[in-house]
């Protein structure tokens, strides 16, 4: 599979950005994320940017719609 198709669309996120989406979409805010994974606020945003870039979208409400219509719960590669 090309390189672009691996490292973009639901399919590429990891599970902990597949954590932080499923938490963001549910309305959380960073710091709030960051307290149920028990990492910082930091890693949090990183994550994002990561997700915003893969799935090639801009803001929260988007990644909102993104898990609506895509999101089966399952971890990636299961």
């Amino acid at each position: 599979m090309p390189a672009t198709v691996m490292n973009s669309g639901w399919a590429s996120l990891t599970p902990a950005e597949l954590r932080v989406t499923r938490l963001v979409a549910d309305g959380l805010t960073n710091r709030a994320v960051a307290g149920v994974l028990n990492v910082s606020p930091h890693t949090v945003d990183t994550h994002l940017r990561h997700i915003f870039g893969k799935l090639q979208i801009s803001g929260r409400v988007a990644l909102a719609r993104h898990v609506l219509t895509h999101d089966d719960g399952a971890e990636p590669g299961i």
